[in-house]
């Protein structure tokens, strides 16, 4: 299933597959059962919430074992090591919280987007893009934060492809309480790198940034 140009969705059936134990937020080491992908052993997040029967991940053509899974056949086995990752609701502390995504990172926020705990105005997503096309997803997390009351909000590259800049007078002007904000964080390495500056010169604390990050 096409997300995006270059972003595909695969879904992984099975039984009992909450005894995995995964949460929104982790991902798992994927080996797929087929030619030119059975020795090769990948990391890719959760881009919904696990269901008992369902998991399900949304993947960038970024070389040939992503590319390849555009094209697996229905009915291939999988293998996965895992979960992995702490990027999940039990690192939360604060009523609000803020979510930082670009690139592959947009997948576990999905997750947690729709799964953490909290009322109208509690949640805000940031999704950083070069184009509006690139934002895998959109369509969900336009319904979910119409269910929840939640905040969508995207930056993406003006036509002369100039980058709007995550700043510190940014952040204040969107979120005027950031620094009573959780962050969730996750994206390519100057994304996370950018986000963290800023947010620590917002006001908001170390010990409330959790993070990782996904070079594409």
């Amino acid at each position: 299933m096409y997300e995006a140009p270059g972003v595909v969705s695969v879904l992984i059936t099975g039984r009992r597959l909450h005894r995995l134990g995964a949460q929104p937020g982790q991902f798992f080491r994927w080996r797929f059962l087929t030619d030119g992908l059975r020795w090769s052993s990948n990391p890719y997040s959760l881009s919904a919430p696990p269901r008992p029967d369902l998991l399900r991940i949304t993947v960038k053509a970024n070389g040939e074992h992503s590319e390849a899974l555009a094209r697996l056949e229905p009915g291939t086995r999988v293998w996965a090591e895992g979960p992995y990752g702490a990027l999940t609701a039990a690192r939360r502390s604060q009523e609000k919280v803020l979510m930082i995504a670009g690139g592959a990172g947009i997948t576990p926020m999905r997750a947690l987007f729709e799964t953490l705990p909290g009322g109208p105005g509690d949640l805000t997503l940031l999704y950083r893009a070069s184009k509006t096309e690139d934002l895998a997803l959109w369509a969900e997390l336009r319904a979910i934060a119409s269910a929840r009351g939640a905040r969508l909000l995207y930056a993406v590259n003006g036509p002369d492809g100039v980058r709007p800049e995550i700043t510190p007078r940014r952040l204040r002007e969107l979120l005027p309480d950031i620094d009573d904000h959780d962050v969730f964080l996750c994206g390519p390495d100057g994304l996370a790198r950018q986000s963290y500056e800023a947010l620590r010169e917002a006001g908001v604390p170390t010990r409330r940034i959790h993070h990782e990050s996904f070079e594409m």
